[in-house]
């Protein structure tokens, strides 16, 4: 299950090293290596409960330019004054049925995508914005969250699902020892938890199919029917 509130690393730790070590103290820091592999592996694999996350990206925009925040690892959908805009990728402005290429800020209808750019040291996501941004425009985006190197206590551990975690640690440790049988039949558990967490939780909830090449959350555009 998910853990009732955000899971600290501390309380990860408290909960679930006797899966990854038989230090309680960590002396030589094997459960913080354990989870921290297990979380990244995680994060590779899906979207999964609390990975996404509606935020604010107005400040974040210059010249018509979306750099994310180094915490978030892609952005999933995009509303700019509360319209949704679709995301494309940046082989669009290059295909024949597709706009040309533009410059940020001229007035299309699409946000692209322009993949990660390392010139600032981070290796950042970043997208140009077609449409003008005004000094009064408001952009929100659903961003999926980039695994981050867990080291304090104070740390959130996400995603917090305790038996996952649990699965994935035991994964880990059996494929540190060379038993790959047991490993990938620890991870494929973790996973069956994780995913049969995400269909309970959606329950009722009409999502849209977020594999449409027009964007997630967004409905087709009429210019490309």
């Amino acid at each position: 299950m998910a853990y009732e509130r955000p899971l600290t690393y501390a309380e990860a730790k408290n909960r679930l090293y006797k899966h990854a070590t038989d230090d309680f103290d960590d002396a030589d820091g094997t459960f913080g290596i354990r989870l921290n592999e297990a979380l990244e592996r995680i994060y590779t694999e899906g979207i999964w409960d609390g990975l996404m996350t509606r935020t604010s990206v107005t400040d974040h925009i210059t010249d018509e330019v979306l750099s994310l925040p180094y915490a978030y690892e892609a952005m999933l959908s995009i509303a700019i004054d509360d319209v949704p805009y679709p995301i494309m990728g940046k082989q669009y402005e290059f295909m024949q049925g597709g706009p040309g290429v533009e410059d940020a800020g001229e007035g299309g209808s699409f946000v692209i995508d322009l993949g990660f750019d390392s010139s600032s040291g981070q290796s950042i996501r970043k997208y140009k914005i077609l449409p003008d941004i005004l000094s009064s425009t408001t952009v929100e985006g659903l961003l999926k969250r980039r695994f981050v190197y867990l080291t304090d206590n104070s740390d959130e551990v996400i995603p917090s699902n305790l038996g996952a975690l649990k699965h994935a640690l035991l994964a880990i440790t059996y494929e540190d020892e060379g038993d790959i049988q047991r490993s990938t039949a620890f991870w494929d558990e973790c996973y069956n938890i994780l995913n049969s967490a995400k269909q309970v939780n959606r329950a009722g909830v009409h999502n849209p199919n977020p594999q449409q090449q027009w964007g997630f959350l967004t409905g087709k555009p009429v210019n490309i029917l």
